[in-house]
């Protein structure tokens, strides 16, 4: 058999031609994985579903985005976003002050948490940190939530602290968030 002149050298280009186009398209799709800007906005989640990062987007005080997933913080209750409290020089927005407090240190700002449930809404229920500082240990210690005992017990020394000193609502008298909600889908009394 003879062998036509430029076939074997036709069919290493082709061969060098096929490599060199899957090495291309496996760094377009590494790219288009690794790539910042757009991506940013949505939240990692990784395979066991334990981690949780992204760019925070604050709902009210104990409630965020994290990316596209929806967060509730783990072990606090924070004053609800209407909610008044009393001092001794009349009422203040503490449902606003939490949710500012919030704000201030986690909107548009990357998030890392570590995901410890699901409630009943469907909110990944975790415990945040940026920068490594726990967020809601420091609405707790700020006065500006509470130590949610029934599922935690995790921030009871710092709201005990925040009450010694007398910070945040802790300055005056205050409905518990879990009270304010309940009586706030009820009908007044007559």
């Amino acid at each position: 058999m003879k062998r036509r002149a430029g076939s074997g050298a036709r069919r290493t280009r082709v061969a060098m031609l096929t490599q060199a186009l899957i090495l291309s398209l496996m760094v377009l799709a590494a790219i288009l994985f690794l790539r910042p800007g757009a991506d940013t906005a949505r939240a990692a989640v990784e395979p066991d579903s334990a981690r949780l990062e992204g760019l925070g987007r604050v709902i009210d005080g104990d409630t965020l985005d994290v990316g596209s997933v929806r967060v509730r913080l783990h072990g606090i209750d924070a004053f609800e976003r209407n909610q008044m409290c009393d001092r001794p020089h009349g009422v203040w927005a503490c449902g606003a002050a939490a949710t500012r407090s919030l704000r201030d240190r986690a909107e548009g700002r990357r998030l890392v948490c570590r995901v410890l449930d699901t409630d009943r809404y469907g909110r990944k229920v975790s415990r945040c940190e940026r920068d490594g500082v726990d967020v809601g240990r420091a609405l707790v210690a700020e006065g500006l939530a509470l130590a949610y005992r029934r599922y935690s017990q995790d921030y009871v020394a710092e709201e005990t602290n925040a009450r010694s000193r007398g910070v945040g609502a802790w300055d005056g008298t205050f409905d518990r968030p879990e009270q304010w909600r309940s009586r706030g889908r009820r009908p007044p009394a007559s």
